[in-house]
């Protein structure tokens, strides 16, 4: 047992993980395209794992040079045989990758070089000791809810949809305007809320956005999704928490009279159309973690948040 690799404790989110099938192979890098040192760190990890005759893929996005390093591919091929990918920055960047390789069933191993790194697995000096064990297939997987968001018109038809890992949050689109949100649980009318907006968040997504908001926080184990409202001039400002398998209804009151977006996890805004609605519920499909330790949320949030 090296030095990183601790015992596991009570609390591990076991029942989330599973061992990998197949030592990795082939690699994806998603770096902070505003970052030196992310870019830096993830072309020595290129050249650690070209040095053994391993397979690095690159998106076009992240405006890399041609380089025998890596292959360069369009946003849409990037995830194709991908056996992990290597994720250089902070959360933001991680969603982002998340974005990519979701939908292909490909784990995230994210290299905190941000401000934060709750969705980071290890720092930078562990990456060589990090690429090792995911030759090696000594790593787990974890699954991670996501949030599945659809957009419909007044007529109920559905005019976009997406998906989000942390937080699909219902916005303003002019600041300087209020707007009234008529929020229903299934078929059951809530409440009206004015508000500068109103964030569905994952338990993933209760450390982020809703947090900042007053919302709770919520362990990856705990089922649930919240509903959590941002400046409510209301004195009903709790966040509820809501059963995964239930559908959010939130729509954009006529007395508001502001054009809304729904912004998912900060990358993609998706505009509400006059007299429609956003719909949010559980995601039929886990965004996925590479993990290399046992995995205590608690701890986590201890060491993200200074407590003592």
């Amino acid at each position: 047992m090296t030095s990183r690799e601790s015992a596991a404790q009570p609390g591990d989110n076991d029942r989330l993980r599973r061992q990998a099938h197949r030592p990795a192979r082939t690699f994806g890098v998603i770096v902070h395209p505003g970052r030196v040192a992310a870019r830096s760190a993830a072309i020595a990890a290129a050249a650690r794992l070209h040095a053994a005759d391993l397979r690095v893929v690159a998106c076009k996005t992240d405006d890399w040079s041609s380089s025998d390093m890596l292959d360069i591919v369009a946003p849409g091929e990037f995830a194709d045989d991908l056996d992990v990918v290597l994720v250089f920055g902070g959360d933001g960047t991680f969603l982002r990758a998340a974005y990519l390789a979701r939908d292909a069933g490909v784990p995230l191993l994210g290299v905190n070089l941000g401000r934060l790194g709750f969705l980071s697995e290890c720092e930078e000096p562990d990456v060589p000791w990090a690429l090792d064990r995911l030759i090696a297939g000594r790593y787990e997987v974890e699954d991670r809810m996501t949030l599945s968001v659809t957009v419909h018109d007044a007529d109920g038809t559905v005019v976009a949809e997406s998906w989000a890992l942390n937080d699909a949050s219902v916005e303003r689109r002019q600041p300087e305007r209020l707007i009234v949100l008529d929020v229903a649980i299934g078929a059951t009318h809530l409440t009206s809320i004015p508000a500068d907006a109103l964030i569905c968040a994952s338990p993933t997504g209760s450390t982020a956005y809703a947090f900042s908001a007053g919302g709770p926080i919520l362990s990856p184990l705990v089922e649930a999704l919240l509903l959590t409202p941002v400046a409510p001039h209301t004195l009903f400002d709790r966040t509820m928490v809501v059963d995964p398998t239930e559908m959010i209804h939130i729509r954009p009151g006529a007395e508001g009279r502001n054009p809304c977006v729904v912004s998912l996890d900060g990358r993609e805004s998706l505009a509400v159309p006059p007299g429609g609605e956003v719909r949010v519920t559980r995601g039929a499909v886990p965004a996925q973690m590479a993990r290399l330790n046992p995995f205590n949320f608690y701890d986590r949030v201890r060491e993200k948040f200074g407590l003592r």
